[in-house]
Parts: structure tokens; C-alpha cells; sequence
């Protein structure tokens, strides 16, 4: 075999598997580091949120009370500093925090809140599907956030995976079609 056949033969060896595997490397890690919340050391709130205070404090709020979409539509929402002010337009304790929910509702802005639980985005998860017709408990998703007293910086729970989905559609006898999930 003549050099320049060699070189075309590595070249479309090269072609036909290096680079897809290099595609395929490269998305895994990008995909493990968005899914991951911000990798081990997690995300940075900008309040620390404790919903144990909320939801067994005084308030006994649900989670719908802060994250309205979740019945509703695809997205729980996480909550607007308008939401954060039906309550806390005056002092309501002693969270050194606190004071920070009137700085952004004066200011105008929103609490920016980082999101950490996805699903990756050639899935189509919808929490009202879930939580209003399947009457899932946010906990089997999410963990025990009953008793969460540090803000939310990683996702609670590591099987949000296919898998486990699959799987608790199959206990429950949801329909395991792809067009169901996948768009």
C-alpha cells in the first residue's frame, strides 16, 4: 500500500470513528457538568433559603404557594420576589437574609435564583402532568425538602435519569412510548 492510500485510509478511519467519538466525549462532559448543578461544589444562592422554615414554620406553605406553575404547566417556576413579598413586605423573623428580599423587590429585580435540577433538552418533562393528573409527591423527584434548611445547590436527587424514569412509569403504568418524552 502506497503512503498517500495510507494517509487516506487513517484519515478515513479518523473520519468515520475519531471524530464522532470526540463529538460524543465532548457533549458527555458538557452534559455532566450542566446536569451536575454546577459540579461538586455546587451553586451559589442568593438567599439562603430554608424551607423547612416554610414549609412546617408557622405558614405551613406548600410547595405550590412558591413554585405556582407546578400544576399548572411544563415548569414549577421558582419564585418571583413579588411572591417573596405577600409575606415578607415587613419583617417577619430574624433570618439575617430576610432583608435582602425588600433590597430586590425596591430595586425592582428579581431574585436571581439558580436553577439546579434539568432535564436535558431533548426530553419534555412536564410537572403538571406529574404532580396534578399522576399525583406524584414532589419528594420522589426532589428529596425530603421538608426538612431542607440550606439553600438548594445541587440536584437532590441523582436519579433523574432515563432509567428511573422508565422505571416509575412502568410501576405506575404510564405510557413508556418515546414520543411521550422525547421530542
Amino acid at each position: 500500500m502506497s503512503t498517500s492510500n495510507r494517509k487516506e485510509t487513517v484519515l478515513r478511519a479518523l473520519l468515520r470513528y475519531g471524530l464522532p467519538l470526540v463529538i460524543v466525549l465532548v457533549a458527555g462532559v458538557a452534559a455532566a457538568s450542566w446536569l451536575g448543578g454546577g459540579g461538586s461544589e455546587g451553586v451559589v444562592q442568593p438567599i439562603a433559603f430554608n424551607h423547612q422554615m416554610h414549609i412546617k414554620g408557622k405558614e405551613e406553605m406548600a410547595c405550590k404557594d412558591c413554585h405556582r406553575m407546578v400544576e399548572k404547566g411544563p415548569h414549577a417556576t421558582l419564585p418571583s420576589v413579588n411572591q417573596c413579598m405577600l409575606c415578607h413586605e415587613e419583617a417577619k423573623g430574624k433570618h439575617a437574609d430576610e432583608p435582602k428580599i425588600r433590597q430586590y423587590a425596591e430595586k425592582k429585580e428579581e431574585i436571581p435564583w439558580v436553577q439546579v435540577n434539568h432535564v436535558v433538552g431533548h426530553v419534555y418533562f412536564s410537572h403538571a402532568a406529574h404532580v396534578s393528573w399522576a399525583k406524584i409527591d414532589c419528594s420522589e423527584c426532589h428529596g425530603d425538602m421538608k426538612n431542607r434548611t440550606e439553600p438548594v445547590t445541587h440536584p437532590q436527587v441523582d436519579h433523574l435519569n432515563m432509567d428511573r424514569c422508565v422505571a416509575c412509569h412502568e410501576e405506575r403504568g404510564a405510557s413508556n412510548d418515546c414520543l411521550t418524552c422525547h421530542k
